[in-house]
């Protein structure tokens, strides 16, 4: 998947409040990964708040879109890695890397 700027998103890493909040319209299930300590403290900071959220999926009934907040161009800031349509091999893939992420809320088609 090739990575470009995320349109419309935040400056910063999100809450988690702000991560279930992304359950809306076309979105059924919203995925996000739980980085270990060392991960967290290369992207944000020993000081980040405990609930910030850099790694997200969200499923829609069609897909998979896969976002990160990430340095990119110089600055940190959420990038899209694209969508992953369901029923394709690359969706078989994603279905794989989900299971390194954890359901946050929604109703996903994976197992």
């Amino acid at each position: 998947m090739q990575q470009q700027p995320a349109e419309g998103w935040p400056d910063e890493p999100l809450t988690e409040s702000e991560t279930r909040d992304l359950l809306e319209g076309p979105v059924v299930a919203v995925w996000m990964m739980d980085h270990d300590e060392n991960t967290r403290n290369v992207m944000l900071g020993a000081d980040a708040p405990e609930d910030a959220v850099i790694d997200i999926v969200l499923e829609t009934e069609d897909g998979f879109d896969m976002y990160s907040y990430t340095d990119y161009e110089g600055d940190r800031q959420w990038v899209s890695f694209g969508t992953e349509q369901k029923g394709t091999e690359g969706a078989e893939m994603m279905a794989g890397t989900l299971e390194s992420y954890r359901l946050l809320v929604g109703d996903s088609d994976i197992e």
